[in-house]
């Protein structure tokens, strides 16, 4: 079976790159303040600030579910250059983004919002499928 081959601590290294990469891309200063208005999202108050430590576990978890899934293409595909990891990156997150498209066409999100997410997946998926050929 696949998941017994993967390289569990490349696909960790990898979530942990995900994860971080949205500390930075959601901070106000690069998309987080477009991104908090696309979704009508005021300042924090006190009862978000007690939930945050679990918001963060959960969106850490599901980080690392994509980083595996990321990990079982890399290890069936086997890239041999950083472009073909890349390439592989770049194809999850297509699956991913288009999905997030199709529900913000219900919800009325504004393609700027669109945009915003998925530029969010596309950066994280290709960086943990870099990094995931890298320990190969």
């Amino acid at each position: 079976m696949i998941l017994t081959q993967l390289n569990y601590v490349a696909v960790a290294v990898s979530a942990i790159a995900y994860f971080a990469l949205g500390a930075i891309y959601f901070n106000p200063k690069v998309a987080g303040k477009a991104w908090m208005q696309g979704h009508n999202l005021g300042n924090p108050t006190e009862e978000d600030k007690k939930n945050m430590g679990k918001v963060m576990a959960v969106t850490f978890i599901y980080c690392l579910f994509a980083c595996v899934g990321i990990g079982c293409l890399v290890t069936i595909i086997h890239p041999t250059t950083m472009i073909v990891a890349a390439k592989i990156g770049l194809l999850c997150s297509l699956f991913a983004t288009i999905s997030l498209a199709m529900s913000y066409i219900y919800t009325r999100k504004s393609l700027q919002l669109v945009i915003i997410d998925s530029v969010y997946h596309v950066l994280g998926m290709i960086i943990a499928s870099i990094i995931q050929t890298a320990w190969l």
